[in-house]
């Protein structure tokens, strides 16, 4: 009898769906569920994007910042080439 309620008890507490492994499947969820957090303000964040950036609506800042980053400049802009941002062979 004793051996027997050990060996419940054992797997109560170690099994594979004992106290552990619930305290284990707790953090996972909760590591879950922050990521998922993460995930859903990033998207979040993509859609305002892609949202000033839509034919109907668009953003003029945001709209100049992608041009930027796509190497555009205003006509009425000088860009000044220092010697460590030179275009390959042309010193």
């Amino acid at each position: 009898m004793i051996v027997a309620l050990a060996y419940f008890g054992w797997h109560a507490v170690h099994g594979q769906r004992g106290l552990l492994a619930w305290v284990d499947l707790s953090r996972e969820l909760e590591q879950g569920r922050a990521e998922l957090a993460e995930l859903r303000a990033e998207r979040l964040a993509i859609e305002r994007r892609v949202d000033g950036l839509r034919p109907d609506a668009i953003e003029p800042d945001l709209l100049e910042e992608e041009l930027r980053k796509l190497g555009y400049v205003g006509e009425r802009e000088l860009i000044i080439l220092t010697p460590e941002r030179l275009p390959p062979g042309s010193r």
